[in-house]
């Protein structure tokens, strides 16, 4: 592993090398030689100094995961039939014919709650773009399709995509991820999302990077009364914007279904048996990335619990050393999956300006630094070059010239 992973967890505790070297039951040194590079850092040993910190993997059959809205514009499609019969595995004569107004389309086709956009005037202005939009029941809908065919949704999605490579746009995916009811009497070890409002206001949920969060409340927190239980509606958390291109909403699936169905919370935890609901929504080039990723083999659960990781960090107290450690109870559901980083169209940062600043504001003075140094017998010069540290940033901006230079070789040459 690349030694700024552990440089970043190590800030993000908080914790300088000595107290971290504490924490973990290493020596500092070594700390110091994995951060610098000097000794390779495993994923094992990586582990290892997270789980000081109350990291560990998680109970994986206490989620289900599953896609829970899917939205993709093709830019041309000509052959409605052939198009539903091959890729939603559905005769185009089950499909109904509509009007419609809706995304700046004319024209609609619906099965169920599977839907496809088109436009009346498609042979008259040439527009033979679509767009399919399967909502939760649809997709539930499009899985009977795929359980027929044994078929999967990587299948599906795959299939299109070598059909219409980039003229294919998913402009929206949401993963349902679904706590399961661990049964009658182990409900204290469920996770409790009124918990996040408690610790937020005692700085121990850390969602940083999605700055707005929001809930709603359908009762008094933490009630233990049971006579009050059935009256409550349930919490919603939202994290994010509803405009960005990622935002999580949380909610007690429990009590909606209860609503729903118009039977208690204890019956629909029999029949439904779902604790907590923990939703992600993704927009336009975000969802689009996510999609390929699937296609590409990486499990949809890996991807849930990545992108969650990417955003929200769950705590529980402090060590003797003031960092703070993960709340065990949120690393049972997502913990053991690293963040999720999202690749979007990304384009190399341009460093020639920084360099060029450095050749003719900066050069000078580092000659003289060094002839100063051969004169007097000092290391200024080395002591000058080895103070600064990389930030974040300016890691990632690295990571992306790496990669264009290996796809572009010689692009940066000049600058050197």
């Amino acid at each position: 592993m690349e030694a700024y992973y552990l440089q970043r967890f190590r800030k993000k505790t908080g914790l300088n090398q000595s107290d971290f070297a504490k924490t973990v039951g290493i020596s500092q040194s070594l700390i110091s030689r994995y951060e610098l590079g000097k000794k390779t850092l495993s994923v094992e040993t990586f582990h290892k100094i997270k789980s000081a910190f109350g990291y560990f993997d998680c109970d994986k059959d206490r989620l289900r995961y599953m896609i829970d809205y899917l939205r993709i514009t093709f830019k041309s499609v000509r052959d409605l039939e052939k198009f539903t019969r091959e890729y939603l595995l559905i005769p185009f004569r089950e499909f109904g014919s509509y009007e419609t107004k809706l995304m700046m389309y004319t024209h609609l086709w619906k099965r169920g709650d599977v839907w496809i956009f088109d436009y009346h005037d498609k042979f008259e202005t040439n527009n033979y773009q679509i767009t399919i939009q399967l909502s939760g029941s649809g997709c539930r809908q499009m899985e009977v399709m795929l359980e027929h065919y044994g078929l999967t949704w990587r299948d599906l999605l795959a299939n299109m995509r070598s059909a219409f490579g980039d003229s294919m746009k998913v402009t929206r995916l949401d993963i349902a991820i679904d706590e399961l009811y661990l049964g009658v009497g182990r409900e204290n070890e469920q996770f409790q999302l009124e918990d996040l409002i408690s610790k937020y206001y005692k700085k121990e949920l850390y969602f940083d990077k999605l700055r707005k969060w929001n809930y709603i409340g359908g009762g008094s927190l933490g009630s233990s009364n049971n006579d009050n239980e059935e009256e409550r509606q349930g919490i919603s958390i939202y994290f994010g914007s509803r405009q960005s291109e990622m935002y999580f909403n949380f909610y007690e699936k429990r009590y909606e279904l209860a609503k729903q169905e118009r039977i208690t919370v204890n019956e629909a935890l029999e029949v439904f048996n779902i604790w907590n609901r923990y939703e992600i929504r993704l927009a336009q080039k975000k969802a689009d990335s996510i999609v390929n990723e699937y296609i590409n083999g990486v499990d949809l659960a890996i991807l849930g619990r990545g992108l969650i990781n990417s955003r929200i960090t769950v705590y529980d107290g402090t060590n003797d050393y003031g960092a703070y450690l993960v709340d065990s109870k949120w690393q049972r559901l997502f913990g053991g999956s690293e963040s999720v980083v999202i690749s979007i169209d990304p384009e190399p940062y341009d460093i020639r300006r920084t360099i060029a600043w450095l050749r003719y504001q900066v050069s000078n003075s580092l000659a003289l630094v060094r002839e100063f140094d051969k004169i007097v017998g000092e290391d200024n010069l080395d002591y000058v070059l080895n103070s600064g540290e990389l930030t974040d940033e300016a890691k990632r901006t690295l990571v992306a010239v790496e990669a264009f230079v290996r796809l572009n070789q010689g692009e940066y040459d000049d600058c050197v």
